[in-house]
């Protein structure tokens, strides 16, 4: 959580569960091979309605995330 122009933010990163599992076993080219294959579905930005804010997938499966705090109003210009 932080700040972002005043108002108060939630964020959130990661990575695909299954990508992920490869970096872990050391399995970089199986990493690099799927992401390269897959990389026709990403990237990706959506309104997430569940998660409330906008949600990005990049090419490499790295996802990011933010959305306001309950109660907080978007910053004004």
């Amino acid at each position: 959580m932080f700040r972002l122009n005043g108002p108060r933010v939630e964020a959130f990163s990661g990575v695909d569960a299954q990508l992920f599992e490869l970096l872990v076993k050391g399995e970089v080219e199986e990493y690099r091979a799927r992401v390269h294959a897959d990389r026709h579905t990403r990237p990706r930005l959506a309104w997430d309605k569940k998660w409330g804010g906008p949600v990005s997938v990049h090419a490499d499966g790295s996802v990011l995330a933010i959305r306001l705090l309950p109660g907080q109003r978007p910053a004004q210009n």
